[in-house]
């Protein structure tokens, strides 16, 4: 269920990097493709206690429970289109659930060049893409929601 795009020549595929790009609240991000677990269609979520940032529900994956992070909540969006999809993030603290945009994930092959190093208030994010008319933020999915979460090269 994702997409791929390629950009650039085949030839400069080793020193490309994998970015998933996706949506929330209309909003396109990017991810490093080896933080994304996978991509399925939004399942059944539960409410749970928490006092963890953003995290107020659990969703089940086949024998798997999820925490769910509510990045459109993170972001003040809400989740766009009628058929939300499941993005499964493999975050240092094991792996958690964030519901996205019906539009496909597209991976994309990126030159180094196009990724630019972020130096803004966002802790989350790490870097940004620029696309094909626009700067896509990058975040680091890994260690979405941690405060202080270190910068970390794409």
């Amino acid at each position: 269920m994702l997409r791929s795009l390629r950009q650039k020549s085949e030839s400069k595929r080793s020193r490309a990097c994998g970015l998933v790009v996706f949506s929330v609240g209309g909003q396109r991000i990017a991810a490093r493709a080896e933080e994304v677990g996978g991509v399925s269609h939004w399942p059944p979520t539960m409410s749970v206690p928490s006092e963890t940032p953003f995290v107020k529900s659990v969703a089940r994956r086949g024998k798997e429970v999820l925490p769910v992070f509510d990045f459109a909540a993170r972001l003040n969006v809400h989740v766009q289109g009628t058929a939300p999809l499941c993005l499964v993030v493999k975050h240092e603290d094991g792996p958690m659930a964030i519901c996205v945009d019906e539009e496909i994930p597209a991976l994309q092959m990126v030159e180094p060049s196009a990724v630019q190093p972020y130096n803004g208030p966002d802790p989350d994010i790490v870097a940004t893409y620029v696309g094909e008319a626009d700067r896509i933020p990058v975040y680091s999915l890994a260690t979405l929601g941690k405060v202080g979460a270190g910068k970390t090269s794409t």
